[in-house]
């Protein structure tokens, strides 16, 4: 999707299906149409008209081949781009490279798969590049990039407020930019969003809480100095927000599990429990962003200094009352004390600098560059048990310690020891300290009617880990210390010919083969000798080599065409197992999940969008229909280790197809009133949720089938509209846990929901 919607009075003889939409996807600035790759990208003006923008899910949802995996935490969700999937290692860093204004902003920690809502404030558009990206962006760009760019300060007096009301959640989100031109050289941009929100959909009585709570805010402050051949962008921004946590409900029929024979089916909605829920994310971030016209080169430089935190709770999924009732009727249920506290935090310095330019009268053009990541992560985990063995007819431990409780579910449980005898649980640390350098570059030949790229990267990756793990509320170690290093070097490139057609279409056509790799790393964790499959504290890079052909073009003067197929192969596929410890076996202590290099994955398949503008009816009627058709599957896994996943089963998280419209309708009603309208739908179908293995069978995934509206006016400087989110209140079981083989839990997606928006703009 690349049309600009919002033109209604141009006439039929100027109206195109794409404007010259400028992208950066080969680290200059050039327009869409003249670069040979699949590549989408959407604007701040389409993003406005689908209706609100409250995840990293509607950037992506028009994208042919991508998919947002929302999960309902911040935390949790992650993007897939054609074969990538999204539950394969997830401790392991993204296949898809994430980055806001060509800076690096991906990581390995809780999170770090996910864009932040700072990262899409005040965007000018994002983009996405599908297929390996190795060459040019480097690690973890090895299935596709998204790049969201921010909107710089303009050299005019301009700006916005907005007020968005969303009457289900009796949420309020207040924005406000400002765009000054103070001199001919300088130009400021500021812009805060607040946002409040008084109820939700997934309510805890016991709290008087909402899972699906947001409120907080987000900051913006930039300076662009513009003189001769310099233009520097210097921006700082914030957010301090209260997210959504996620909530399972379980749908357990009877005679599946043996601590709840008769079965549990709890209200999607209202979910009772004593423990703690939600998600805190706080960032702060500064960006130097600078051209500098050498006259015959242009030398890029971005430098970006971030720091996020990101704290996590989430409990059982039934309270103490429950917990009774169940006791009452014979059934042992679960332990409701469960608690389990997540911190991510991350310091990251990105540095890259590049120079391009022309050479041979404009018939080769080059680009030369380097770029240096260091990160500092942390990945810190709480998990409150039971003290004491949970049994049924027995008091339940839990407290603290220094304040043991004890609560006894009938009249008739027995009273808790005197002395717990276990351990309150444990508490983990594992920092992290990843380090890369690269040097890259490109040279394009272009001969009449045909262009030959190449592109190169050298890479090296340098990671070390340890874990320190001591029991709950205390200083005594639970295992080991373990402290691991993990290296590597890759070489990427990308090599391109393309074709432009004669005629007045301007349609290309174009072959490339490309590399990417997903960094390796360290398991930072300990294994018992015994173990059935033995621990490996770290695991080698995985590498794709892609294949691509594509046509994007013009069918006529309204309407524009892109097509692409592909197939790819990646080594070293990098998935999670189990070190295979059972209390009950030789190991007598929990398993161990760890990272490993698990076999071969080859993935395929095609790709259409279509965008078209039309008079209909004295108004501006715009267009855009995609499709995609994918799957990956694992040819190979080694076969001296269990649980790997089972040959010739598909990568979990990857749907069969994916599909999305959007039409948007603009007439003027009079000459100062403009009305408008906005459809959109997305789709996906198969695929299946989690890895197979032969303990664990194939669970698919549920069919998506959502539609958007959002309708209103503009009257001169403003404009107000009413949007509805999930106009059928489909309801979709986004993840889907069973046990045996029988359905245990779901999480949900959000019900329909209906809102407002008014806008001034000057």
């Amino acid at each position: 999707m690349a049309q600009t919607a919002n033109s209604s009075s141009k006439a039929p003889d100027t109206i195109q299906a794409i404007e010259e939409i400028v992208v950066t996807a080969q680290r200059k600035e050039e327009s869409l149409k003249d670069v040979p790759a699949t590549i989408s990208a959407v604007t701040a003006e389409q993003l406005e008209a689908m209706g609100p923008t409250t995840s990293t899910g509607d950037l992506l949802r028009t994208m042919p081949g991508v998919r947002f995996n929302d999960l309902q935490s911040n935390n949790l969700s992650e993007i897939s781009i054609r074969g990538s999937g999204t539950q394969r290692a997830t401790g392991a860093d993204s296949g898809v490279g994430l980055f806001v204004n060509g800076a690096y902003v991906g990581s390995s920690t809780l999170g770090g798969r996910n864009f932040r809502h700072m990262d899409y404030f005040d965007l000018e558009r994002v983009e996405v590049l599908e297929g390996p990206q190795g060459a040019l962006y480097g690690r973890n760009s090895e299935y596709g990039v998204v790049n969201i760019v921010s909107a710089k300060p303009k050299f005019n007096d301009s700006g916005y407020v907005s007020a968005n009301y969303t009457g289900d959640l009796q949420q309020t989100k207040l924005t406000a930019v400002i765009n000054e031109k103070v001199t001919d050289e300088v130009a400021v941009r500021v812009g805060v969003q607040g946002i409040s929100q008084g109820k939700g959909f997934f309510y805890n009585p016991n709290s008087d809480k909402y899972y699906d709570h947001t409120d907080g805010w987000i900051f913006r402050g930039q300076v662009r100095y513009r003189k001769g051949p310099l233009d520097v962008t210097f921006l700082v921004d914030a957010q301090d927000l209260n997210l959504p946590s996620f909530l399972n409900t379980y749908v357990l029929p009877p005679g599946v599990n043996t601590a709840i024979p008769q079965g549990l089916t709890q209200d999607r909605f209202v979910i009772p429990h004593d423990g703690k829920d939600g998600v805190h994310q706080q960032a702060q971030r500064a960006m130097i962003l600078a051209d500098y016209d050498l006259g015959w080169g242009k030398l890029t430089s971005t430098t970006m200094a971030t720091h996020w935190i990101s704290r996590q709770d989430y409990a059982a999924a039934i309270d103490f009352a429950k917990e009774s009732e169940l006791q009452r009727s014979g059934q042992l249920g679960l332990y409701p004390f469960g608690q389990t506290s997540t911190v991510a935090k991350d310091r990251t310095f990105y540095q890259d600098v590049h120079l391009a330019g022309q050479a041979l009268n404009g018939s080769v053009d080059w680009l030369a560059g380097a770029d240096y990541l260091i990160q500092h992560d942390l990945n810190g985990t709480d998990s409150a048990t039971s003290p004491c063995t949970f049994r049924l007819g027995a008091g339940i431990c839990a407290g603290t310690p220094s304040q043991p409780q004890c609560f006894l579910p009938t009249p008739t449980s027995t009273a808790c020891p005197a002395i717990f005898p276990a351990a309150f649980g444990t508490s983990a640390r594992a920092p992290l300290r990843n380090e890369s350098i690269s040097g890259y570059g490109l040279v394009r030949y272009r001969t009449g009617n045909f262009t030959f790229a190449g592109e190169l990267r050298y890479s090296h990756d340098k990671k070390k880990a340890s874990q320190e793990t001591v029991l709950l509320y205390t200083s005594t170690p639970a295992s080991p210390r373990a402290a691991y290093v993990f290296g590597a070097e890759r070489t990427n490139y990308t090599l391109t010919a393309s074709y432009r057609i004669p005629g007045p279409m301007q349609s290309l056509v174009y072959a490339k083969v490309g590399t990417g790799y997903r960094a390796g790393g360290v398991n930072a964790r300990t294994s018992s000798p015994a173990a059935p499959n033995p621990f490996r504290s770290t695991y080698d890079n995985e590498d794709t080599t892609s294949y691509e052909v594509g046509f994007k073009g013009n069918l006529a003067r309204n309407i524009y065409l892109r097509l692409a197929t592909y197939r790819s192969t990646t080594d070293n596929a990098i998935t999670s197992i189990t070190d295979g410890c059972t209390v009950l076996n030789a190991c007598q202590r929990a398993g161990t999940i760890f990272n490993i290099n698990g076999g071969t994955v080859h993935a395929r398949g095609v790709s259409a969008a279509v965008d078209g503008r039309f008079h209909v009816a004295d108004g501006l009627l715009s267009l855009s229909l995609n499709g995609a058709r994918q799957r990956a599957r694992y040819l190979e896994t080694p076969n001296n280790y269990s649980g790997l996943p089972v040959v010739g089963s598909s990568v979990a998280q990857i749907p069969k197809w994916t599909a999305s419209a959007t039409v948007d309708y603009r007439r003027r009603i009079t000459e100062k009133v403009t009305g408008f309208g906005n459809v959109t739908y997305n789709a996906q179908d198969g695929g299946v949720q989690d890895t197979v293995t032969v303990a664990t069978p194939a669970i698919y995934l549920r069919p998506v089938d959502l539609i958007s509206l959002r309708a209103g006016v503009d009257i001169g400087k403003i404009q107000a509209a009413v949007f509805i989110q999930n106009l059928a209140d489909k309801t979709i079981a986004l993840l889907q846990f069973q046990n045996a083989g029988a359905p245990l839990a779901n999480r949900y997606n959000a019900p329909r929901t209906i809102g407002a928006n008014i806008t001034y703009r000057w």
